[in-house]
Formats: C-alpha cells, sequence, structure tokens
C-alpha cells in the first residue's frame, strides 16, 4: 500500500520531505511545475505498511505505529552516533545545584503574561535573591531558588496566588519530564470553627483536619484574627476534589457539623467547589 501525499500550491510553503533508506523520496524546493502539481509518493517501510492497511476503526492506531516503525529503521550516521557522556562527578554536581528546584503553574484555564507572572512572583516572595525562572511548556515553569530557606519559603509557605488564581508550587528533581508532572494540591490556611471544649483534643482534631486535606500542621489555641472559636489547620487540599464546607463530629451527645472556613483562598467555583474556575466557567453551571 502506498502513502499519498498533497503538495502545496507554492514550493515556499512546502515542506521537506525526510529520507528513510534508499525507499525514500526526497522532494527538492526547485523541482519543475509538473511535480508540484502531482502528488508525491513516499513508501511504507517494513510494518508501516501492514499497519497504515488495517481498517478505519483502527486507523489512528495504525499511524502511531507506522509512524514509530519509520523512525526504528532510520539510519544514523556517525555523528549522530557520537555520544555526549556526562561524569559521575558532573552528574553529582548538577544534582547538587537541582536540590532548590521548584516546578509551578497558574491553576487557570485562562491566558496571560509571563513576565507578569514572573515579577508578580519575585514581589510576593521576596526572597534573599531573586530566583531563576524559565518557562518549560504552557503555563509550566520552572524556578531556581539559590539558599533553602527561600526554596522552603516558595514550595511550602503561601498559598501563593496571581490575580487570585492559585499558583501550584512543587518540588522538582530536574529529572522528570516537566509536561507529564502532576500537581495534586495547594496549602492552605483553613479553620474549623465550634468544636466544644470537651472534645477540642489534638486527636480529635487531627482526624477532623484529614477531612479537609493533608495535615501539615495544627493550631489548637491560634490568635484570633477572625471571628468565630475555632481551631487553625493547614492542610494541601486535592485540587481535584470540591472544598470541604463542613466536617461532621459524632458524640455521645449526638452528632455535630462543624463548619470549615479557609483564609486567602484562590478563586474557585461557587456551585462545584472546584479551584480554578468560576460559576460562570462551570460545565455544570445553569
Amino acid at each position: 500500500m502506498r502513502l499519498s501525499l498533497d503538495s502545496p500550491t507554492t514550493s515556499a510553503a512546502r515542506p521537506p520531505f525526510l529520507g528513510f533508506g534508499r525507499d525514500s523520496v526526497i522532494m527538492d524546493a526547485k523541482e519543475d511545475e509538473e511535480a508540484r502539481s502531482t502528488p508525491v509518493i513516499m513508501p511504507m517501510v517494513g510494518e508501516a505498511a501492514s499497519a497504515a492497511s488495517g481498517t478505519s476503526a483502527s486507523s489512528s492506531r495504525g499511524k502511531n505505529v507506522g509512524l514509530h516503525d519509520m523512525f526504528s529503521h532510520l539510519e544514523l550516521n556517525e555523528e549522530e552516533l557520537d555520544d555526549v557522556v556526562i561524569g559521575v562527578e558532573e552528574a553529582r554536581e548538577y544534582q547538587q545545584a537541582a536540590r532548590w528546584l521548584a516546578i509551578g503553574k497558574v491553576h487557570t484555564s485562562r491566558s496571560f503574561s509571563t513576565e507578569a507572572l514572573v515579577e508578580k512572583m519575585k514581589v510576593v516572595w521576596n526572597l534573599s535573591r531573586d530566583p531563576i525562572c524559565r518557562e518549560a511548556g504552557e503555563n509550566l515553569f520552572i524556578f531556581q531558588m539559590f539558599c533553602l530557606g527561600d526554596w522552603k519559603k516558595v514550595v511550602h509557605q503561601g498559598p501563593w496566588t496571581f490575580r487570585g488564581w492559585g499558583v501550584l508550587i512543587e518540588d522538582y528533581d530536574g529529572l522528570s519530564d516537566p509536561e507529564k508532572f502532576v500537581f495534586g494540591g495547594i496549602y492552605v490556611w483553613a479553620q474549623i470553627h465550634g468544636i466544644r471544649e470537651l472534645y477540642r483534643k489534638k486527636e480529635v482534631v487531627d482526624d477532623l483536619a484529614r477531612r479537609v486535606g493533608k495535615i501539615k500542621e495544627v493550631q489548637m489555641a491560634p490568635k484570633l484574627f477572625y471571628d468565630g472559636n475555632y481551631v487553625r489547620i493547614r492542610v494541601r487540599v486535592d485540587i481535584s476534589k470540591p472544598l470541604m464546607w463542613f466536617v461532621s463530629l459524632t458524640m455521645h451527645e449526638g452528632k455535630r457539623r462543624l463548619t470549615v472556613k479557609y483564609e486567602k483562598i484562590p478563586f474557585f467555583c461557587k456551585r462545584c467547589g472546584l479551584l480554578g474556575h468560576d460559576h460562570e466557567e462551570c460545565g455544570d453551571s445553569v
């Protein structure tokens, strides 16, 4: 079976073709008018031909297999096989430098200025030395700090926001593919209101806090900067789940529903409870 690719109308817009061994066809930009108006035929190689002959139901899978098989038959020259070798000592030095790396993204689908984000976070973080930031993909950033204190502040404090949207920050090892990195949550401060004094115990509060998120810190007797009688917790909330607004406590006297309030929480949907969009952007909105 043969794969046919139509030539563009102009030679300037026509992409070059990469040859794969002897059976490939390489189009030159200076070919005559007849070649430009004639479909270009490129033979499939090896198993790629059989993959292309599959049914329409499996055509997408067949194309992927064919492309992979093409590259597996690609002939490399000596220069391409000349490896760049990183020695053990060099690798250790690189790992040492990467110990204060972080990866981040803004938890929104809206567009924004990268320069504005970087300048804003420099002001908000107020580190001992400005971090180095580079884009690693669409809405994906690598931050390099220069001391442990700055790294701890960026990764473990917050929540950080940019124009009201949450900034997700995680520790990064410098080895994993940034585009495959999974951001699991964001650290927030929350309050659990209305716990009776008899049951205001560390073990009880810990169990309640686990319903809200992964516990990082519990303050049994916080300074009351906000109204109400509450314990204060710092938890990592899962961004794939709705925020918890109540936790239930069953006592000998009966069940009591306790209110959960959040401090400086990033934008969230008041309909579905998820962070990262508002109710007008919610798929379940009416």
